[in-house]
């Protein structure tokens, strides 16, 4: 394939530069900036989840490239509404001017309404813009173009971005399902049109890049599910990502067939459907809910149950079930389990762990490595992956949306499909494109996480001791001195964490309580005279000594005292 010259607009007075955040070289936390001139637009703001446990929710990237350009940012634009793709714009909106408009699809902004309100933001505080297909809008000297594209979430779109290096069309997420439950399919002929025309850059998902073929369509996972609640004579628990709205709605169709009620489980799913409902996305018949208080008291045989936790988070619907610790249902062996879900990458052991839990309750567990049928990837794989290439037929290409293995991949496929200028690039790394220059590299800006927790941000600092503490624990010091700086009454040390008290944990404590007093009398008296002088002298001396005898560096932490 030899990709056509371009022939999108181009003004000549400067190069785009594509700056991203988050998405390239990880999994999640999808955010990229465009500048061209004096105008920054932000494409999709993200975040990614934890892969231990710290005390985080959420990391969202670092905005200090954003902050620093603050008064040239002229939009945000969503591609859709998954959380890896607007969970972080809160944050970001807090760095942002007030009359910065977020233009996305109408169901990723209602999603957005609901994050917003979390954290504190009235209805009207933000400028949310809804987009249409096949329509324009302008942002500053960007102008765009959303397209339809079929994604494991209703409602989602690439863009057609129109700048001074001519077309760039970013993908998002998306997949080439012929039979999408809700019949809007990707629209090829535009992007093919947007070929003819010719495309300068184009963005593509690379999440799927490892797997052959092509997708399954999400309509067949809706026949195996069906099967599989129609030959079941017991309850029927349904795992899944509450935001796949369009296997909701097959789900509910099944309940109606096979004269069940349908039950929501867990917050996450009870959001999405509001979210979908409001914006005309899922109809329920009137009579199918059943409220989750009244499960414990409805037959077996007669209710149907979605439930949130596919990734075993932690207080989820799932986990609590799987532990027996659900305070509105408790599972009978017999009961019917299926993850209808993926594990994403890192999970693997505590979604294992949930399994096992289930499996031990005599739990009739079906997930897609036994019955492969019951669920369906939202993006791409490598045929659907070319086909895009060969739609756009792209004079440059960036892949995006994967670590660094599913770039080289990814990037290695377009030039056997015919393209010549192709970069890998990861989060940070500013590329360049000119109307008619190739690729390059031509900075790197500041990149990275920032850890949330109940909606504020953690500093780095304190995930560092958090993840020291873990691996070495934290002993305190009680200390109390007289007005000349000595000792008034003996130190005291206790620790957790460090060691078992069946190791000695005692005998190590007064060791390291004799080795303050012993470093205080050896202080020269301007330290003593000063607090932060005497903390520091006595954490170095009972860390040396805790050390000394355990193998351990634990936080030391110094309370103290003068009389």
């Amino acid at each position: 394939m030899s990709p056509p010259p371009p022939r999108g607009p181009s003004n000549g007075r400067s190069s785009l530069r594509v700056v991203p955040l988050g998405g390239l070289g990880e999994i999640g936390m999808n955010c990229m900036a465009l500048e061209q001139g004096d105008d920054v637009v932000l494409v999709d703001c993200g975040v990614t989840f934890p892969t231990t446990d710290l005390g985080i929710d959420t990391y969202h990237p670092r905005f200090d490239y954003v902050i620093g350009h603050k008064d040239r940012v002229r939009a945000v634009v969503l591609t859709h509404g998954h959380e890896d793709h607007i969970g972080g714009l809160p944050y970001l909106l807090a760095h942002l001017d007030e009359d910065v408009p977020v233009y996305g699809p109408a169901h990723a902004l209602e999603l957005v309404k609901h994050r917003l309100a979390e954290h504190g933001y009235g209805d009207d505080e933000v400028e949310l813009i809804p987009v249409a297909p096949r329509k324009t809008y302008e942002a500053g000297s960007f102008s765009f173009e959303p397209i339809r594209v079929t994604h494991s979430i209703v409602d989602a779109v690439a863009l057609a971005f129109r700048t001074s290096a001519g077309i760039v069309v970013h993908t998002g997420d998306f997949k080439l399902d012929p039979t999408p439950p809700d019949g809007e399919l990707t629209d090829e002929a535009r992007l093919a049109e947007l070929g003819d025309e010719g495309v300068s850059l184009l963005l593509s998902d690379s999440t799927n890049v490892d797997s052959p073929g092509r997708s399954t369509s999400e309509l067949s996972v809706g026949q195996a599910l069906e099967e599989i609640v129609t030959r079941a004579k017991t309850r029927v628990i349904i795992g899944m990502f509450a935001s796949n709205v369009q296997r909701l709605a097959m789900l509910a169709k099944v309940a109606v067939a096979t004269r069940r009620r349908l039950c929501l489980l867990g917050r996450s799913v009870q959001t999405h459907v509001r979210a979908a409902e409001i914006v005309g996305r899922l109809r329920f018949p009137s009579d199918l809910l059943v409220p989750p208080e009244h499960l414990g008291s409805m037959p077996r045989d007669r209710v149907l149950i979605i439930a949130s936790g596919t990734q075993a988070e932690r207080m989820s619907a799932l986990v609590r079930l799987a532990a027996g610790t659900h305070p509105l249902l408790r599972l009978d062996p017999g009961d019917v389990v299926v993850l209808s879900s993926r594990i994403i990458p890192g999970n693997d052991r505590p979604v294992f762990d949930m399994m096992g839990d289930f499996l031990r309750m005599g739990i009739d567990l079906k997930t897609g490595l036994t019955d492969r049928g019951v669920h369906a990837s939202g993006h791409a794989h490598r045929e659907e992956q070319t086909r895009m290439i060969e739609l756009c037929r792209p004079r440059s290409f960036v892949p995006v949306h994967g670590t660094l293995h599913h770039l080289v991949r990814h990037a290695a496929l377009a030039r056997e499909v015919g393209v010549s200028d192709v970069l890998v690039a990861e989060n940070g790394e500013v590329v360049e494109l000119g109307a008619r220059a190739a690729l390059a590299k031509a900075a790197r800006v500041t990149v990275g996480k920032v850890a949330t927790y109940a909606g504020d941000e953690l500093p780095d600092e304190v995930i560092r001791e958090r993840a020291q503490i873990g691996r070495s624990g934290v002993a305190m010091v009680s200390l109390v001195l007289d007005r000349r700086g000595s000792v008034a009454a003996p130190p005291r040390v206790v620790q957790r964490g460090v060691v078992d008290q069946e190791e000695g944990a005692s005998e190590v404590m007064r060791a390291a309580a004799l080795a303050v007093s012993r470093a205080i009398s050896e202080a020269d008296g301007r330290t003593r005279s000063s607090d932060e002088g005497v903390t520091e002298v006595v954490r170095l001396a009972a860390r040396r000594v805790i050390e000394a005898k355990t193998g351990r560096r634990p936080i030391v932490v110094v309370a103290l005292s003068r009389v």
